[in-house]
């Protein structure tokens, strides 16, 4: 082989990497089922479900349709709660039409509850409450027996208080906080016994090469980017998302749902 031969053999790989890396991985949604050990769960929330959607990213880059159809997959899972790990909105020059979006694409999990993204505070309207997703902007709710959820500010752009997150929370049972930036988790305390933290934000890079791992990571997205981790004072778990930003490509971090698992940690 010689050098314009191996030049055009190069230039042709690089071609087909960018556009499977553009074109196709983008769009393989993943199922990501995910089995979460809590100590002194109740018995009557052992296996409780939880599904995930962040990072939706609506407007010129991902459309209500994409986002739809991940709603539609996670619903017909039927899960016993669902989380919208924030930035539901992308691209979006309006509230009107942002509003508008969110509503018809997440309809398939209409009762959601959700916080705020960095994306999402950009369009300050959306903090008023959603038809579709109920936001949780420093507060929190009992969702079910013995199991109270939290969602707070976003941590660029907002102002995260996890203690006004948890002020109503009962004493005892469990306690699930939703944080859109990971790394928020590093603020969470032994007092505030957090059995697990929700978040997205990072999309696990978006571009993840072999030996290297994420090109690029946001600030706050880069201590726990993807998966389930141990943060010092709870779990954290990190959705890749379901949409894109500023480059609409993926490469080997496809877009996800989650379906998380509760399950009851014998000492």
């Amino acid at each position: 082989m010689n050098r314009r031969q191996f030049l055009l053999g190069a230039v042709g790989v690089l071609g087909g990497l960018a556009g499977y890396a553009f074109a196709l991985e983008p769009k393989q949604l993943r199922l990501e089922r995910v089995t979460v050990p809590v100590p002194e769960l109740a018995g009557h929330l052992d296996g409780y479900t939880i599904g995930v959607l962040s990072d939706l990213h609506l407007g010129s880059l991902v459309s209500v349709a994409w986002v739809r159809n991940a709603a539609e997959r996670l619903a017909a899972l039927h899960p016993d709660l669902v989380l919208i790990a924030g930035d539901m909105t992308g691209y979006v020059e309006t509230y009107q039409s942002g509003q508008q979006l969110i509503d018809e694409a997440l309809e398939p999990v209409r009762g959601a509850y959700g916080v705020l993204g960095n994306w999402d505070r950009l369009v300050p309207e959306i903090i008023r409450p959603q038809n579709a997703v109920r936001m949780l902007i420093n507060a929190g709710v009992t969702v079910a027996p013995d199991l109270w959820l939290s969602g707070l500010d976003d941590g660029l752009w907002g102002s995260p208080s996890i203690d006004r997150a948890l002020a109503k929370a009962p004493v005892g049972g469990t306690r699930i906080l939703l944080a859109h930036e990971p790394d928020l988790a590093d603020l969470v305390r032994p007092e505030h016994q957090v059995a697990l933290q929700i978040s997205g934000h990072s999309h696990g890079g978006q571009i993840r090469l072999p030996l290297v791992g994420p090109l690029l990571l946001p600030p706050l997205g880069r201590k726990y980017p993807a998966g389930l981790n141990q943060a010092p004072g709870c779990q954290v778990y990190t959705s890749r998302g379901v949409g894109v930003t500023q480059v609409p490509a993926r490469f080997l971090c496809p877009p996800e749902i989650t379906l998380i698992t509760l399950k009851r940690r014998v000492a």
